[in-house]
């Protein structure tokens, strides 16, 4: 955060595309894992895993906004 002549703050925003992208592989990656593991652990096919890469996909949504956007 900087701060400006007249005393305000202005914020800079460091995201680029890297970060953005990293951002959504990293939730999907990590909440697909936990469905994959779900699914080995209690005998499903395909039940866990794709509710866990939408859960992913919309917290990194969700963080992108909350960090970047909304900042």
């Amino acid at each position: 955060m900087r701060e400006n002549r007249d005393g305000g703050d202005t914020r800079v925003s460091n995201a680029n595309g890297t970060t953005l992208v990293s951002y959504l592989l990293g939730g999907m990656a990590f909440w697909g894992g936990i469905g994959w593991v779900a699914d080995r652990a209690l005998g499903f096919s395909a039940l866990f895993l794709p509710v866990g890469l939408i859960v992913g996909f919309a917290g990194a949504v969700y963080l992108i906004y909350a960090q970047h956007v909304r900042s």
